[in-house]
């Protein structure tokens, strides 16, 4: 039992007269596909470890930021060893300093004992990041964290 060469291309017999369509839309769909799933799915995944590392950054510097004023002995010494781990933070993180802004200690209260320093970090998200092209667009990010000076807090007596 032979099967023809027409019979064997197509699934139904086929109309004297008619031919087989050799042609189809895999070459358009192809490239619809990669366009409008494949390509922002995976520039949406090479975001995702950037924003968290970036959130990350931004929590670590509110944490530490809010840790050195509550630690400190006077609110300026606090608010500038407070930049210096914001700065520090970024560096080991690898983000550029332009990208971070803060401390913010604006919603915060005293060195009393029992009050308590609340320090914001804003950090810039890149919206994407293309391979070999770079960041496109941004928007951001604020960290909050909030340290409670201890009831009990003694300051060093001044000369």
């Amino acid at each position: 039992m032979s099967l023809s060469r027409r019979s064997a291309r197509a699934s139904r017999p086929l109309r004297p007269g008619r031919r087989v369509p050799r042609g189809g839309f895999i070459a358009s769909e192809f490239v619809l596909g990669v366009c409008v799933i494949i390509l922002p799915v995976t520039l949406l995944v090479l975001a995702l470890p950037t924003w968290s590392e970036r959130q990350a950054m931004a929590q670590r510097a509110a944490n530490e930021s809010a840790r050195e004023v509550v630690l400190a002995d006077s609110w300026s010494a606090g608010v500038g060893a407070a930049r210096a781990a914001v700065d520090q933070v970024a560096g080991n993180y690898g983000v550029s300093l332009d990208d971070v802004r803060g401390p913010d200690f604006t919603a915060g209260g005293g060195l009393a004992g029992g009050q308590t320093v609340v320090s914001r970090v804003t950090v810039r998200m890149p919206m994407m990041v293309i391979p070999l092209v770079g960041r496109v667009g941004s928007w951001s990010w604020t960290a909050v964290h909030a340290e409670r000076v201890d009831d009990y807090r003694s300051f060093p007596q001044g000369p």
